[in-house]
This record gives C-alpha cells, structure tokens and sequence, in this order.
C-alpha cells in the first residue's frame, strides 16, 4: 500500500516519518515529501498501520482489503508534550536529514554563485567596535575615565543585554563586488568610506579591509577564511566527517521560499567548526542553501576569541536558462573578544552587509577585475558628507548608530587617547606621523656592529597627505668608528593605482655585507636592522644609482624592471683573480652596470596600499605564488669591470590541509653561470640576531657561512593548529600548538669561481681565522635543519628547538632554543 504523512493542521509534508505494521518488523521512512510504500501482508484485515515522528501524536489506521488499494493520507497532530515513541529501525535507517545534505551536495553546482560567467552587486557595509562588560576595576584606567567624561553630553548606548558599552570604532562603507570566472577574480570598488576610530590613523589602508570582500564567505566552499583561520563549512563535501545533524520535522518559511531546517553541530569539539541551522530550500528549489545562521564551537583553539556569530541569508537571481544562482543578501557576524586580564573588559566586533542591484552574467573586460581592491580618490576624503549616505545606505541608521559617530570624535580629541592612538601608530609603521612627513624608522636608530661600532641613523618619509601619486623617502647615517656619513634618497611616482604602474629612482651610499643579496626582503623590519649588527665577515661600502618600473600586467601578475649603476669597495681582502700581489691583502673595486627583470604570478594574495603608497600583504588563500628573476651585468657599460648573470626561481605556498594543520612553504633554486665576483656570489641567508627565530632564514646558520653558485633549498613550517596537542588535558587547556620545521639547501661553487683570493674581515686585535671564511657547500651533502617547538604559549610567545644534523662542527651552534613574538588568532 502506499500513502503520505502530513501536518494536520498546516497540511504540509511530513519527510522521514515512521510507518510499520503493528505487532511487526515491517516498517519503512516517508521520503522528503512524506510518501510511503509498506507492503502489507497477508491477510489484510485486522492489521494496524502506525505512523508517528517526533513532537506529534502517534496515530493508529486499520486496515482493510478496500483502504490498503487507496493511496492513504495521514494526518498527524503536534504533541502539547513530547511522547515516547516506536520506531522500527531497519538495516536501511539513516539519519532523515542525510538525504536532504547528500541533495545539496548534488545540487551545488546548480546553485552556487560561482558558477555563473560573471556576477555584480552593490554593498552596504557597517562595522561597529565598542567594549562592553566594563568592570570598575577597568573603568579606574585615566584613559578610560577620559573618554567616560567625553561621553557625559551625549545619551548612553548600551549592548542588547541592556549593559553600557563603550564605542571605540564605527565604519561605514559602499561599494561594488565584482566577479568573474576561469580564472576565478573578485574585485571591489569602494565608492565612500566614514571612518571614526580611537586608534592609529590610516585611513586608506583601513578603507580598503572595510568593504564586503574580506568577510564574503562562500559556504558551497568546503572551508572559508576568517581571522586568519580556516574554518569548515556545515555543507563541505565531507559533512558527515565534521558535523551531526538534526532535521526538524516542520518545514519553515524563510523570504517566501520553503526550507528544511536542520539544526548541526560539530562532531569534535575542537574543530574550527559551528553549531547551528541550516535552512535548506525543498526541491521545489533545488535543495540550495537559503539561510544560516551559527555559532563557532566553544572548544576552537583561537586565542582572544569567546565566540563567532555568523548569520548570512541568500536570495535566488533566475538566469535566461531559467536555473537560479544564489547570491548573498543579508550578511551578519559579531565577534566577541574575551578578557586578556582582571582589569581588561571585552571588546565586540559587529559586521552587518546587505546587498541589492544583482546582475548576472555580464562581465567586463578582464583587465576590470586586475585589483582585489580599488578605492575612488575621493572615498575617504569627504565620508561625512550626510546627505550621500542618506541616499545610499541600504538602511536608515537607527539614532543610537548615528549618535556613535560623535561619540567616537569625542573621544578621539582627548589627550590621553591622542597620546595613545600616536603610540600605537608608531608601534604598528614604525615612524612618527608628522602631518604630510613620518620619521623613523625606529628599528634602524641604533646598530652596532664590527666596522661602525656605533651606527646612528635617522630617517623620513612621506604620506598621502604630502601627495597621491608621489612620495619621497630618504636617511642619513654616521659610523662611529669608520668616521663615515651613509645616506640614500628615494623618489616614486605612482603613474597608474590601478595597475600599481610605478616609476622609482633611488641613490644610496652606505655600508652592507656579503651574504645578504639572497635574503628575502619581506622579513619583518627587526631582522632587516638586525644586518646591521653584529660581525661583518664581508663588509663593503656601496655607491648605487638604480631607476626601476613595476607594474601588474595582469591579475596575479606583477613585472619589474631596473638598472642599476653600482660601485663595491670590499673592505675586507679581495682579488678577482689569483693571489693577492706580493702576498699583500689587496681591496679590488667593483664597478658595474647591471639589469635586473622580475616576474611574480600569484593569484592567491590579496593587497593593499598604505598610506605610504606601499603594498602590503593582507591575505593569502591556498594558491601558490612563484617568482622568476633574472639578472645581467655588462662589462664595459658605463666603466662596468665585470660581468655577471643570475637567474632565481621561486615558489612559494599557505597550505592548508583541514584538520592536518597548515603548510607554509619556501622551494627556491638559482644559477649563476658567469665567473663572478665573489660579492655577487650567492650566500645562503643566515640568522644573526641570538635568540629570536626568524622564518626567512636558516637559523643556525651564520651570516656568510656557505658560498655557492648554484644551489636549491627549501624552508618548510607546519603548524598543527592544536591538532596535534588537544589530546593531552593540561596543553588542550593551556591552548598550545605543535609545530614542526625543516630547512634544507643543496648547493655547489663551480672552479671558475673558486679562484679568488678572499679573506673575511679581520676584527681589531684579532689574528686570522680559518673557521671564518666562507665555505663552499658540497654538493653530495646538504646543509639541514630541523626543528619542533610550541606556539601560542601566554597566546603571544613561540618556543622552537633547533638541530642542525649536518655540518656540525666545534665551532658551530649546532643545537639552539629560539623564541618568536606574535600576536596571532
């Protein structure tokens, strides 16, 4: 016989409700539209059939030769409480909400939005800052007493628990999303930004991390990036590895469009998981995701964090082929941060996007969508203008909202928060903001080292306040003990924001050493000053006149081009050739004329400028980047004395493996073919800086150690992510994670460039040392590292043990404890 469970007093569907014959083991499931099929055996009369589902009463039918022919319809009726219920599981059971997730995992390619050729919108974005929870022991704080007192004119503004809070940040951003597919670019035109923050002060780079894009989530992903962490999506295509689910038996109405709603949870609590519910739409809409709404699982190892709200809504846009492509309406999330110390309150983040005007399949030209982020000239410039936002935001501001604003310019003029926001300016770029003219940086005000003893150096440079298409930047520096003044001067000239076109000329004349021209220059400023301690093994004063363009070609990739006219006085003993005369240490000068050519693909990274009209790195997903580069150096262009050519490959990569944990890797390789000076040579980048670990060089390494020209190496770090360590009580709670590293390098010093007369320089007083000079590597033997260590300890410090397996010597650190700082999610 068959039949259909319905609701009897909505007439919905019941799906997954249970259908037996009494007395029996014959039984079966509703399908998601609530039919059966059972077969009834013989004889007929006499028999009951029972249908019954969670949080309705049971209902009973008897059974006869006429009724088992009809298709029978059965209306349950809601339970006032809940009843004990029979449910017949047969070997066939599932969970009633697996069929509906396996649907939505058929149906992703139907319904997700990045499917289409090419989308639109526009959004309006709000995002809100304040503290709450404020505890008297916090409110004692002078700063915060200051800003309390600011706030006496204005009505107070409280949380929705009804508890006073204080605003420290408010924004308010429109803007254009813009996608396109194969290759995949999303790009996002902000058109207006109003900014107030009780904090440092960048404007334009803070302009550009507002918009929708840095918290445009796709669920149809199986894992999205928030705070710098991975987290699983409750529809990933492994859903059942990660989350439980729970089908609630009613259908609910969500926008108009009928939803089954299944409520989920992780299945282990320390997985960057949520709990929550689904709303998924029926087939009538192809099972798609129409609304979320969850909570990040208590048990995630992220530091700082107490919980993750995230609540997103989706609205169908109907394509000429009639399909339906589900694009984001409503986008919320609150992030709550949890007390650092007694006397710290908790501070909330609030995002709130809405979008409107979708257009589909309509795409631009590709070069539109080369930059993640473009800002009109104009966005932040006049943000207060009050009668633009009437007429733009998606939703009127509530007059607590508006009031905030002012609230905010309050604060922000009394001297304590002054004083505070110009700290952590100085902290966060380094340099002290004067207007259009920033000193420092304050890394490079002091160094000590083996040829200056003492080194003193100021530095400035200019913002966006000076001009928006030039800046300047320049130093000036003078050793103690080499009695020598050092400077160099930089002008840049921004021909095209949008492709990042820039033209530069640079003129320096200052102290550097061997072994640094492999280093890779996005390290952290500490250890660029760091090259300017210590033991200088090759030291050499360089005159340089180098011209250089850059431009982004195309999305993800970026060339450079440079001359550079450049003259090397080693101060340490050098002849290219041979011996030195009479056995004397003799100083040959270089002279030489090179060109320089680069190329960086990597679709992956994510950039913004700063205020200094410099790119910074904002976010990177799992795609590789790679770089090329090649440079050449003529002889006897412009009195050049030398010839040279190298050329570098690079690739490098943020792996993120799930639940495995996070790969970040470095594999670079180079070649120089040309019989080349011994400055030139390629040194691997050591660590000269005791104690703190950094991530771009071979820690147990000294400066100018190796020597090779040609050579490959890796730097590997994995991080757990707590994975690893969760399983132990005491480091579960204390929040640690394990991590693991490897630096290998392989590398060889060809004959042609092994006779030259070198010897490193010699300290005052000291006689020399063999142990000093730098090695060729053997290429039968690589040079490795390996490591281990524990992150997160006190949330902000990173302990690794360091060996270094080959090359051991007496001399050598071969085994060493370094420590990192880091505030990190």
């Amino acid at each position: 016989m068959t039949g259909q469970i319905i609701d009897q007093q909505t007439n919905e569907t019941i799906p997954y409700a249970s259908v037996y014959i009494e007395g029996t083991t014959i039984g079966t499931l509703s399908d998601m539209d609530g039919n059966f099929s059972v077969n009834v055996p013989l004889p007929v009369n006499k028999k009951v059939l029972i249908a019954s589902f969670m949080g309705y009463s049971t209902q009973k039918k008897k059974l006869n030769e006429k009724n088992v022919r009809k298709k029978m319809t059965i209306k349950l009726k809601t339970s006032a409480k809940q009843l004990d219920e029979v449910v017949i599981r047969t070997k066939k059971w599932e969970n009633p909400a697996w069929a509906i997730m396996r649907a939505v995992q058929k149906n992703k390619s139907t319904n997700d939005r990045e499917k289409l050729k090419a989308y639109e919108y526009e959004s309006y974005t709000r995002t809100n800052i304040w503290v709450g929870n404020v505890n008297e022991n916090f409110k004692k704080k002078k700063v915060v007493q200051d800003v309390l007192k600011s706030f006496e004119s204005f009505e107070k503004v409280e949380d929705e628990n009804g508890q006073p809070i204080i605003p420290i940040f408010a924004s308010e951003v429109l803007s254009n999303t813009f996608y396109i597919k194969n290759p995949d670019a999303k790009t996002e035109q902000i058109i207006k930004s109003r900014i107030r923050s009780v904090g440092p002060d960048d404007d334009e780079m803070i302009t550009q991390v507002l918009g929708s894009s840095f918290v445009d989530f796709n669920l149809y992903d199986n894992n999205f990036l928030f705070i710098g962490k991975s987290f699983i999506s409750p529809i990933t295509s492994e859903w059942r590895n990660f989350y439980d689910y729970t089908l609630d038996p009613k259908k609910v109405d969500v926008n108009g469009i009928t939803c089954h709603k299944i409520a989920f949870e992780p299945r282990r609590e320390e997985d960057l998981a949520f709990a929550g519910n689904l709303y998924i739409a029926d087939s009538a809409n192809h099972f798609a995701l129409v609304k979320i709404d969850g909570t990040l699982g208590q048990g995630a190892n992220i530091n700082f964090i107490d919980s993750v709200f995230i609540d997103q809504s989706y609205t169908p846009i109907v394509q000429e082929d009639g399909s339906s492509a589900w694009m984001p309406l409503h986008q919320n999330f609150v992030v709550s941060v949890g007390k650092i110390g007694e006397k710290w309150a908790k501070v909330k983040i609030k995002i709130k996007i809405r979008n409107k005007d979708f257009v589909v399949n309509e795409p631009k030209s590709r070069s539109f969508y080369e930059q993640p982020v473009l800002v009109a000239t104009d966005a932040y410039l006049d943000g207060n203008n009050e009668e633009f936002w009437d007429d733009h935001r998606h939703e009127k501001l509530s007059s607590t909202d508006a009031q905030v604003f002012s609230m905010i310019d309050s604060a922000e003029e009394t001297p304590r928060v002054k004083r505070l926001a110009a700290i952590g300016d100085i902290l966060i770029s380094g340099h002290k903001k004067v207007g259009p003219v920033e000193f420092g940086p304050w890394p490079f005000i002091y160094a000590g080292n083996s040829v200056e003893k003492h080194r003193f150096q100021i530095g400035l440079r200019t913002n966006n306040e000076f001009s928006n298409k030039f800046s300047f930047s320049g130093f000036g520096a003078y050793g103690i003990k080499d009695k020598k003044w050092k400077y160099g001067v930089t002008a840049r000239a921004i021909l095209n924001r949008e492709k990042w076109s820039i033209i530069g000329i640079q003129h320096f004349n200052d102290l550097s050493r061997v072994s640094v021209n492999q280093a890779n220059f996005n390290s952290k400023p500490i250890f660029l000053a760091s090259l300017r301690w210590g033991d200088m093994r090759y030291p050499y004063m360089e005159q340089n006149t180098n011209i250089w363009y850059e431009s982004d070609v195309m999305r993800g990739l970026n060339v450079q081009a440079k001359f550079t006219k450049r003259i090397i006085d080693p101060l340490f003993p050098y002849k290219m050739d041979g011996e030195f005369v009479d056995n004397k240490p003799v100083y040959d000068r270089l002279n030489g004329s090179e060109f320089f050519f680069k190329l960086t693909y990597g679709l992956g990274y994510k950039y913004i400028a700063t205020r200094t009209h410099n790119r910074k790195k904002i976010a990177q997903d799992n795609r590789p980047r790679i770089t090329i580069d090649y440079t050449i150096g003529i002889p006897d262009l412009f009195g050049s004395n030398y010839k040279f050519q190298q050329i570098r490959v690079g690739l490098d990569q943020k792996a993120r493996l799930g639940k495995l944990g996070t790969s970040t890797y470095t594999l670079s390789g180079g070649y120089i073919p040309t019989k080349t000076p011994f400055p030139l040579l390629a040194m691997p980048f050591g660590n000269n800086v005791p104690i703190l670990y950094n991530q771009f060089a071979f820690n147990m390494m000294n400066l100018g150690e190796f020597v090779a020209d040609k050579w490959t190496s890796l730097q590997l770090i994995h991080r757990f992510e707590g994975n690893l360590l969760n399983r132990i009580p005491f480091v579960k709670r204390m929040g640690w994670r394990a991590v693991g590293m490897c630096n290998v390098v392989y590398g060889d010093l060809s004959e042609k460039n092994r006779n030259q007369s070198v010897l490193p320089q010699l300290l005052e007083g000291e006689s020399y040392d063999p142990a000093r000079e730098a090695k060729p590597l053997d290429p039968s033997m690589p040079y490795v590292e390996l490591g281990t260590g524990v992150e997160n300890v006190f949330k902000v410090l990173r302990v690794y043990t360091i060996w270094r397996t080959t090359y051991r010597t007496p001399t050598a650190d071969n085994f060493a404890v370094y420590l990192a700082l880091g505030i990190s999610f």
